[in-house]
């Protein structure tokens, strides 16, 4: 017997069959905590450079590793890539003005070249390490997390460990804060692997993550 009602057309069907896709969110809250969390950062890192300077310990202000740290964790923080490599950016780069502009609160000259130098190896920085964070902490539920198991931690452990060998050591020749650095990248390496495990993996990621960062502080000695 005829209704009187059309008959549901084929892409009716299909959307009443198949899950609806869900859209992509970013969370504000992490985004928001990772612009904060640069921006202290920096911020602290200025006094710091005056309470420590000189000091075993100049090295946790005045280097390249300890900026690299925000972007790690709130990579770590993000449930996508995406929004890993977003997170990484914002608490790289607030870094800076947070840096500049309580050092310029202190008396000391901004200069524009290398406010816009470490902006843009923030960008970078804050990209890589964005999403190594979030490879080591949720890279598990990854297609390709067994295969890339480990490199995450092992390029921020690689970070600090060059650096010390490379920047604070053989050419700044400060090797009291050189030896300071390696250790803390021991305590990353051990740290780190703890989480499911992967000290194995992270240790074969070592070696050519070690390579990179060695190429890379090179770099950076020879451009700044």
């Amino acid at each position: 017997m005829c209704s009187g009602r059309p008959a549901p057309t084929i892409d009716a069907v299909t959307a009443s069959v198949l899950p609806r896709p869900r859209p992509v969110t970013v969370p504000a809250r992490l985004l928001l905590a990772a612009v904060a969390a640069g921006l202290a950062v920096g911020a602290l890192t200025s006094p710091g450079q005056t309470l420590l300077g000189g000091t075993a310990l100049g090295g946790l202000v005045n280097a390249v590793g300890p900026w690299l740290l925000a972007p790690f964790v709130l990579g770590a923080r993000a449930r996508s890539p995406q929004v890993a490599v977003l997170a990484g950016v914002l608490a790289c780069t607030a870094q800076v003005p947070g840096y500049y502009l309580v050092s310029a609160a202190r008396g000391f000259a901004a200069s524009t070249p290398w406010v816009l130098s470490w902006t843009v190896a923030g960008l970078v920085g804050g990209a890589v390490l964005g999403l190594a964070g979030w490879a080591w902490w949720s890279g598990a539920g990854w297609s390709g997390a067994g295969r890339w198991r480990g490199a995450g931690a092992a390029l921020l452990v690689a970070v600090w460990l060059t650096e010390a060998l490379v920047l604070l050591g053989a050419v700044l020749r400060h090797w009291d804060s050189a030896a300071v650095s390696g250790a803390v990248g021991l305590a990353l390496l051990a740290g780190l692997g703890a989480h499911d495990r992967q000290w194995g993996a992270v240790l074969r990621w070592l070696a050519p993550a070690l390579v990179l960062g060695i190429g890379g502080f090179l770099a950076l000695v020879a451009v700044l």
